[in-house]
């Protein structure tokens, strides 16, 4: 009965606002069997009507092992906090329970060490995951994804300048629509982009099963390392998102490139004039830390349905939640595909009369008007 007061008093910081940055409740099992608790626990987790919840044995001391499950398991410094703390309060109990020489007093210091064993709440049931194994995963993969949706766009972009500074464009619309041509473009670039993706996200999805061995293989000897090499999942269902999120972003992001390509003269401007799209990217990029820590808040909720930041933060989201679905992922694409139809027809009034135009680069008034025309 002493740990839980000890660890609440502990961790009773306040975020900001004020806020207490915890709220724990206290309950007592002792006349409870453990798979009704542990049902019950479940539901309410999955009901969100707690975010997770925490079991003391009482040989806590001899075990040195604590139970933690919850829906998220993406934030693991949170983990590491409860983790120190519990670590403290049984090495100190120790040390007050004997008089010690220095030697011991490190030697149980090492005995005092809680491991806490992390496992996902899902609808069914509970499965082992390593936070840190999913953020490092959910990092490599968005910013993948970041660097391929700009790569290509600017690739895009440069093709649109060059044919339109080489006077070729003339030639080209003269036996199709500049609307094909925009569209064969981004198709085009497109396949390119998500072949690449494809073959990078089956190298990936390789490495991840063997990921322990190939540590092992380059001398790597660390546990906790490997271990968090161990618990790495890039599951399929990951694997297809990454796809379709990449597709979405790539031709919402590429359409935005293509009409700054339609609208300069060439690449310099176009550099210049890329700023805004890159800065986009960008942030929602350093988004990402956040809302893969903390995949279940309001703000992680509406930011991710924002186009601009969907591809990047949606697909944080559904990396770190796996293999749960967070709130919103199912309704987000509809959502990205309505946005990107709707940027394409803008961008495509832009592009037909932008290809042809030389000269000054036009201002956002004659821009806009563009748009209007018939």
């Amino acid at each position: 009965g002493s740990v839980y007061n000890e660890f609440t008093r502990s961790l009773s910081d306040t975020l900001e606002n004020g806020a207490p940055k915890y709220r724990f409740v206290e309950r007592d099992t002792a006349n409870e069997p453990m798979d009704s608790l542990l049902a019950d626990m479940q539901k309410l987790v999955s009901t969100k009507q707690i975010d997770g919840y925490m079991i003391i044995p009482k040989d806590l001391v001899e075990s040195r092992k604590v139970k933690y499950a919850a829906r998220s398991l993406s934030n693991w410094d949170e983990q590491r906090e409860f983790r120190n703390t519990l670590s403290r309060i049984v090495t100190n109990y120790r040390l007050v329970q004997k008089g010690f020489s220095p030697d011991t007093i490190r030697k149980e210091f090492n005995l005092g060490r809680v491991d806490l064993e992390n496992r996902q709440v899902t609808d069914e049931g509970e499965v082992e995951k390593s936070g840190a194994s999913s953020f490092v995963l959910t990092y490599i993969l968005t910013y993948l994804m970041f660097l391929m949706v700009m790569i290509y766009g600017q690739s895009l972009m440069r093709s649109v300048i060059q044919e339109k500074s080489e006077r070729i464009t003339e030639t080209i619309v003269s036996s199709i629509k500049p609307f094909q041509l925009l569209i064969g473009k981004l198709v085009g670039i497109s396949m390119v982009g998500l072949t690449q993706m494809l073959v990078i996200g089956l190298m990936m999805l390789i490495a991840a099963l063997y990921s322990e061995s190939i540590f092992v293989s380059f001398g790597v000897s660390s546990q906790d390392v490997l271990g968090v090499a161990r618990q790495i999942q890039f599951s399929g269902s990951v694997f297809a998102f990454l796809l379709i999120f990449f597709l979405l972003g790539f031709i919402f992001y590429s359409g935005l490139y293509a009409a700054i390509g339609a609208m300069v003269n060439s690449e310099d401007e176009g550099q210049q004039l890329q700023f805004p799209v890159i800065i986009l990217l960008i942030v929602s990029f350093f988004m990402m830390f956040t809302v893969a820590q903390n995949p279940e808040t309001p703000m992680a909720f509406w930011t991710s349905l924002i186009p601009l930041f969907t591809p990047v933060l949606m697909f944080a989201r559904i990396a770190v939640t796996d293999p749960i679905l967070p709130d919103g992922s199912l309704i987000s694409i509809p959502i990205m595909l309505l946005s990107t139809i709707i940027l394409i027809y803008l961008v495509s009034k832009i592009y037909r009369v932008g290809i042809l135009m030389y000269g000054k680069r036009p201002s956002l008034k004659e821009v806009i008007k563009w748009i209007k025309y018939s």
